[in-house]
């Protein structure tokens, strides 16, 4: 099990501090040992059951007939005429300006109007003039200006 690095020591003492809370909240007055064993105890088989009915939810639920409306089982794909939103493809190629900073995803203005677009990984500054390379439903992905390549065929730049 993967632990992000900046999660795990705040987080495991930030859990264990939950669970002694916990255990001194349930325990209350007791002082002698003699009581603690059933109060832990109880505590114990209070977690395994809500464990246990949680897992037995958790593998009923999509298959019952009972609480069938809880869950979306379906799928709806692209395949079967389902768009979420018509690819705006007419916006490849055009030029713009970055509207904020894309990093990597921002506004940026093309056309007179904002759109939400993403870079390839670039972070680029406000009011960098950007080209839209690529539409994939609402996603705009652009490039810089200076980055964009000649259309194949194209001369070359003299000097270069």
């Amino acid at each position: 099990m993967a632990v992000h690095p900046k999660i795990g020591l705040l987080g495991g003492l930030f859990l264990g501090a939950l669970g002694g809370g916990l255990v001194l909240f349930l325990l209350g007055r007791v002082t002698s040992h003699v009581e603690l064993a059933p109060v832990l105890t109880g505590v114990i088989v209070g977690i395994v059951v809500v464990a246990s009915v949680s897992y037995g939810i958790w593998r009923s639920l999509p298959s019952s007939h009972r609480l069938e409306g809880l869950l979306h089982v379906g799928s709806q794909p692209s395949a079967e005429g389902y768009v979420s939103h018509a690819a705006r493809t007419e916006l490849v190629g055009q030029a713009g300006v970055a509207f904020s900073e894309l990093r990597p995803v921002g506004v940026a203005v093309i056309r007179g109007e904002r759109v939400d677009v993403s870079t390839e990984g670039d972070f680029v500054p406000a009011g960098t003039p950007v080209t839209v390379v690529q539409a994939d439903g609402m996603r705009l992905v652009v490039r810089p200006l200076r980055q964009v390549p000649p259309p194949s065929g194209a001369p070359s730049p003299p000097g270069s």
